[in-house]
């Protein structure tokens, strides 16, 4: 980590009340993408996660990154990696991003 995001981290912990409401979010968001997730149809299996990311299996992971990708949401497709088959590594948004993500989904399920 270079010293400018060092400098960063450190003024950030002098913020523990912002710091907390943070996590507090990001805990919430991920709840209710997890929940999210497991209504679309696509979504075969969203793995437990104490992460700010979710790893979803999915019916066809390389055609969902593609199209995510054209939409401009950034995901990982980690079909590639061992035991990871059909796997996208979604990382946690804000609830707006999040909205947009869930949109584009179902916007792909429905093609």
């Amino acid at each position: 980590v270079n010293i400018q995001t060092q400098a960063l981290m450190a003024e950030q912990l002098d913020k523990p009340q912002q710091l907390q409401a943070w996590v507090e979010e990001l805990l919430r968001e991920r709840a209710r993408l997890q929940e999210a997730l497991t209504q679309i149809s696509l979504v075969q299996k969203v793995y437990p996660s104490d992460a700010n990311f979710l790893l979803v299996k999915v019916n066809d992971a390389d055609a969902l990154y593609r199209y995510l990708v054209a939409q401009g949401i950034i995901v990982r497709n980690r079909s590639k990696v061992h035991l990871c088959g059909q796997c996208l590594r979604i990382t946690v948004g804000k609830a707006q991003e999040n909205d947009c993500l869930l949109q584009a989904i179902k916007e792909f399920e429905n093609q």
